[in-house]
């Protein structure tokens, strides 16, 4: 028989704020700036070695520390680059005089430059598991409101770290890229399942409540797919041009509550 005692409310609320801390602040992610996401509650997993993923070079052959070193460097480069001009615009040259190398030395390790590009934007959805577990919360009352804070300052802060890359991971896919545009459709789909699944949830329960007696008006129908698509899209944009925003006249913590409030009552329509 287990005689552990159950955790108070107190320290599962410390230990999803530690675990959403970490998901944004720490890591050993190959790519720049990139961070790893923590491990669900429950789960139990040996710490993550570097060692763990091999990579290799075009050749197929196992990167040394002087060769998973230049990789960096190129990494590094091409996202301080996208932040100066359009993906359209890079080229391999522009990477390869960044470092003080050759395009010799890139091709060693990519393709191209949309290759590196995409390898940067997989892992900047690694944040996406961690906004699917906020989103599939619940959404009622003051912890609803709280929950749509929480989750519009991870997004506003993912867009803070990789907005370059991003960026062009977004411009690309809109200009008919396949692979990026599968890459974004990969970080933006399982948050919109997450938000349609949240609004079939209230739909379900409002289901069962008795009528309002007296009301004349109970406000248009939500449709759960297109509430999901719209609030992802607004979600990613306000959270793309925050600084802009700001500089209008707004502040973080404004912009912050005023998508809360917007979230949380797509999230809980009853009809």
């Amino acid at each position: 028989m287990n005689n552990a005692p159950k955790p108070t409310d107190a320290a599962v609320a410390a230990e999803e704020t530690s675990r959403t801390l970490d998901a944004f602040g720490t890591g050993t992610a190959d790519a720049p700036g990139m961070s790893t996401i923590a491990t669900p509650v429950g789960t139990q997993v040996d710490p993550p070695d570097p060692a763990d993923e091999v990579l290799v070079d075009q050749a197929g052959r196992p990167l040394g520390p002087r060769a998973l070193k230049t990789r960096r460097r190129i990494l590094e480069a091409t996202t301080a680059l996208l932040d100066e001009k359009p993906l359209r615009e890079l080229r391999v040259i522009d990477i390869a005089r960044r470092i003080g190398s050759s395009p010799a030395t890139f091709y060693q390790y990519f393709k191209d430059v949309e290759d590196v590009v995409l390898y940067l934007a997989s892992q900047a959805k690694e944040a996406t598991p961690l906004l699917v577990e906020i989103i599939g919360g619940d959404w009622e009352g003051p912890e609803g409101l709280e929950r749509g804070k929480r989750l519009a300052d991870l997004v506003i802060d993912h867009w803070e770290k990789y907005a370059p890359v991003l960026r062009a991971r977004n411009n690309a896919s809109d200009e008919g890229h396949p692979a990026l545009r599968e890459e974004r459709m990969a970080a933006m789909m399982p948050l919109v399942e997450a938000f349609q699944e949240a609004i079939e949830r209230s739909h379900a329960k409002a289901a069962g409540e008795a009528p309002t007696p007296g009301t004349a008006f109970e406000g248009g129908r939500v449709d759960p797919f297109a509430g999901a698509t719209t609030l992802a899209s607004c979600l990613e944009r306000t959270s793309m041009y925050h600084h802009f925003i700001e500089e209008l006249g707004s502040s973080r913590e404004a912009l912050v509550e005023t998508t809360a409030v917007f979230l949380q009552g797509m999230l809980t329509s009853r009809r």
